[in-house]
């Protein structure tokens, strides 16, 4: 079959590697569509950051849809010819937070597409609790964004978001405007984005953030003070995870609001811990997902969310380097979400 692989940074090849086969609990998917995800052009541009050097090649990606094609032994809950999507780690299951059901802490928790084979080909194998069904109601295209939703969607979890909160989002990227549905869809009754990006900005606008401010042009922490009465926001979500995030995050939320972080900088970040303290407020980590893909997907299903908006193009595998890593790299004004079609 035909793979995208990482051999090094700036370095990705479409080639053609052994078929996979699925083994006793796992699936195999026929993969029609994979996203670029941040992570990816991270690995591409700076990587290896979170591949397992030891696993080069590798094949990256980890946000799909496809379809079932074979199902290993003892699994009897899904069926060949489902439409699926997907989950971006598997655990241990044994270790002190799978037994407690926080599986996006496991101790040995490993993701697709960094520690094992990913998505960006014509098929993927994985343990049989990493697939989804998508239902009819949700197409490819937005079954293959299920993955940043529920990023999102854990976020505004760990916040607490709920009926009335007033929130900002940091970040313009697929991710951030995730987030930002996922506020509203938990009540929250002004949801601002801050974004670097006059076109993305204005995607989110059309998508239902309350307000955008063009960190650029304008004064952010000025602008949510104004905004908000001189009292800043309830929570804050940085979506980004640049050096000086945090700092911008922390000091748009009111006293006693929540920080959350999501956004993941490899760069120390400072921080001035006395509007920390002095303001008792809250910072929270945000790791990926645990049930949060499930919810994700009901709301896609049921129409409450629309994230179509988010797809700015579709383009052939071959042609990904070329039309969707460095076209994602060099124009962010642009482009949020590209899909890689794989040949069927």
């Amino acid at each position: 079959m035909k793979a995208l692989r990482w051999y090094a940074k700036k370095d990705l090849r479409y080639k053609d590697i052994p078929e996979p086969i699925a083994g006793p609990g796992q699936i195999k998917a026929r993969i029609n569509l994979a996203g670029i995800c941040g992570s990816d052009l991270r690995e591409f541009t700076n990587g290896p950051r979170i591949i397992d050097i030891n696993k080069v090649p590798l094949t990256i990606g980890h946000e799909f849809a496809g379809t079932v094609v074979d199902i290993g032994s003892g699994v009897s809950d899904i069926k060949i010819g489902d439409r699926v999507t997907g989950l971006c780690y598997w655990v241990c299951g044994e270790c002190y937070y799978c037994k407690k059901a926080k599986y996006n802490l496991c101790i040995n928790k490993g993701l697709i597409g960094a520690n094992a084979d990913g998505c960006m080909a014509e098929y993927l194998v994985a343990p049989r609790y990493l697939f989804q069904i998508l239902p009819d109601s949700v197409s490819d295209e937005i079954g293959s964004l299920v993955e940043p939703l529920s990023v999102g969607m854990r976020a505004v979890c760990q916040g607490k978001v709920g009926l009335g909160d007033t929130v900002v989002i940091v970040g313009d990227g697929p991710i951030g405007i995730c987030t930002m549905l996922a506020a509203k869809v938990a009540g929250a009754s002004k949801v601002y984005l801050m974004s670097k990006h006059k076109n993305r900005g204005a995607v989110a606008l059309t998508m239902g953030a309350t307000n955008v401010i063009n960190v650029k042009n304008e004064d952010p922490i000025g602008t949510i003070s104004h905004l908000t009465g001189g009292l800043g926001v309830d929570v804050s979500i940085d979506c980004v995870g640049s050096p000086d995030s945090p700092q911008l995050s922390l000091d748009v939320v009111r006293k006693g609001g929540t920080i959350v972080m999501v956004g993941a900088s490899y760069n120390a970040s400072p921080i001035f811990f006395r509007n920390l303290m002095a303001g008792e407020k809250t910072i929270i980590g945000s790791n990926t997902y645990i049930n949060e893909s499930s919810m994700a997907i009901a709301l896609l299903a049921d129409k409450r969310m629309d994230l179509s908006l988010l797809i700015t193009s579709k383009i052939p595998i071959q042609d990904a380097v070329e039309k969707g890593f460095n076209r994602l790299l060099d124009n962010k004004e642009d482009n949020l979400k590209i899909l890689l079609q794989i040949p069927q």
